[in-house]
Formats: structure tokens, sequence, C-alpha cells
């Protein structure tokens, strides 16, 4: 019904925002990475999905197409309505979560608040093979060259594991943090 809607920000909220346009208060939910962009007194194109319920309507912005895109993919999961796609988009940045969910890597996606392991099973089961059609793209092309011995070695141990060259690039990427052994980050990309 609504495509986008663009105007001033008028008042920001925990999950919320007002964007006025034409003398009109739009509320809309969105997400904690959206909001952490908005400002009261600036001007901004939200793109939004209506949800049309039993107990009312609700109004759903997000800061691009990608963002949309990710959370129609994610409404369709068994379990997951509106609200919980939300929370799990401002669990961490699209890209993180697309690559998690491409990999497989179950650990991160429990790791945003609300999602248990089951949930996240089943988001990787039923989103694994459509999460490229969510128009996601990787802004940074990892190279070989840029990865450090730890994450090159652990990159080759999910390889000969069975993981696709560029899933075990992007699990072993999410997973590494400085001064972790080789063990620990295959440990962490695998989900363990």
């Amino acid at each position: 019904m609504y495509a986008y809607i663009q105007g001033e920000i008028t008042d920001i909220c925990d999950n919320t925002i007002v964007v006025e346009t034409a003398g009109i208060g739009y509320e809309l939910f969105v997400s904690q990475n959206t909001l952490k962009n908005c400002k009261t007194g600036n001007s901004k194109r939200f793109y939004t999905y209506l949800s049309v319920r039993e107990d009312g309507m609700s109004l759903f912005g997000f800061a691009d197409k990608n963002e949309k895109n990710l959370f129609l993919k994610l409404i369709k999961v068994s379990g997951v309505g509106p609200k919980g796609a939300m929370d799990i988009l401002g669990g961490m940045n699209a890209n993180d979560l697309v690559s998690a969910i491409a990999s497989g890597n179950s650990n991160l996606l429990c790791g945003i608040k609300g999602i248990g392991k089951k949930t996240a099973e089943r988001i990787i089961v039923e989103l694994k093979d459509k999460i490229g059609d969510a128009g996601y793209i990787q802004n940074e092309v990892i190279t070989a060259s840029s990865l450090n011995e730890v994450q090159e070695e652990a990159m080759n141990i999910l390889i000969a594991l069975g993981y696709k060259s560029d899933a075990a690039e992007r699990a072993v990427v999410l997973a590494y943090k400085e001064g972790m052994t080789v063990n620990q980050t295959v440990h962490k990309a695998i989900g363990g």
C-alpha cells in the first residue's frame, strides 16, 4: 500500500519514530540499526511495510530497500512475525546477518536477544538458499591477502569440512576476534 514515506522526523521513541509529511505524522516501527541514524528534525525517506492483523495495523520503516527485502524474507519464516523480524534486524547489521544465515552460523543468530537455538536453525534452514535474493552483496570483498594467518588456517579447515570457499571466508571473518586461536575461530565459525 505504501512504498515509502519521506518527511521530517518529529519524534523518536524506543523502537518507533514519527515522520511528518503533508501535515500527517506516520508512526513507524524501525530496527535499532535504523534508529541509530535518525535525528529529530532531519528529513529522510523510509521504505515501508504495512502489517494488518485482526488486532490492528502497524507500519514498519526501513532505511533502505535491502533492509526491507531482508525483513520480507524473515517474516516468511515460520514463527517469525514483523516485530520479531525487526528485533533480528536490530540485533546485528544486515550484511553480518546475511553472512551468518548463508554460512549456517546459528550461534551468531542466537546472540540476538529473543532468538533461541530452534528459531535460529529454522531461519537458516528456510532462508539459506533464498538469501541471495535479498539483494545484499558484501560491501567489502575479502581477499586471502587481507586475512591473517589464523583466519586463513581456520578458513582452510572449514573448506576441508565441506564449506564453500566464500561461505568459509564469511564465517571466519564474522567469528574471529583479535587474539583467538585457530581452534577457537573454527569452533565459533561452525556455531560451537
